[in-house]
């Protein structure tokens, strides 16, 4: 029965090993979603730092991200102002979504706040800045849609998913090896 047992986790660990393999193959990303990350939208500064911004938009879903530190969604850690002046409610993503920006040094981004835009215009974001956290930065776009999320996830994930196959290698190897001793 242990046999089985150890047989079956370690077909288990190499089937996930080999997926998360698999989800770096360019191909499949693509097959995913055909964008690698979120594009970041135009953002005018009202002042010197990343706390005070306007971005102009057209009616749609629009993600919120920020830099460092930050490592959970959190819709209150900007305030979103329309082209009327009136709020516009934030909600949280639900989940973790990072993106690492390949063309900005490998700068971590974390999807804080998601909102609709009901008109076009300039909506104007005034965003809480951490104080041990010099230089972070916020950031808007189009709200990720599923595949481009998924393929985040797996992103973030991937290191996790691969280091399944050599474990699962190795219990088949030692089930197999004490099998052979056994009989």
């Amino acid at each position: 029965m242990g046999r089985r047992v150890a047989l079956t986790v370690a077909g288990v660990l190499v089937l996930v090993g080999c997926l998360g393999l698999l989800t770096a193959v360019p191909a499949v990303q693509r097959a995913i979603s055909p964008h690698a990350e979120p594009a970041p939208l135009p953002v005018r500064l009202v002042g010197q730092r990343y706390d005070d911004l306007t971005v102009d938009l057209h009616p749609g879903r629009y993600a919120v991200w920020a830099t460092r530190p930050t490592s959970a969604p959190d819709a209150d850690r900007c305030r979103v102002t329309g082209p009327d002046g009136r709020p516009v409610p934030a909600a949280d993503p639900g989940h973790v979504v990072e993106w690492t920006e390949v063309a900005t040094d490998d700068t971590v981004w974390t999807w804080t706040a998601t909102f609709a835009a009901p008109a076009t215009g300039g909506y104007r974001l005034t965003c809480r800045l951490d104080p041990g956290a010099p230089g972070q930065q916020y950031a808007v776009t189009r709200e990720p849609d599923r595949g481009l999320t998924l393929r985040l996830r797996l992103a973030l994930w991937r290191g996790l998913l691969v280091a399944a196959l050599p474990a699962g290698l190795v219990i088949l190897g030692m089930t197999l090896t004490w099998r052979r001793r056994a009989d």
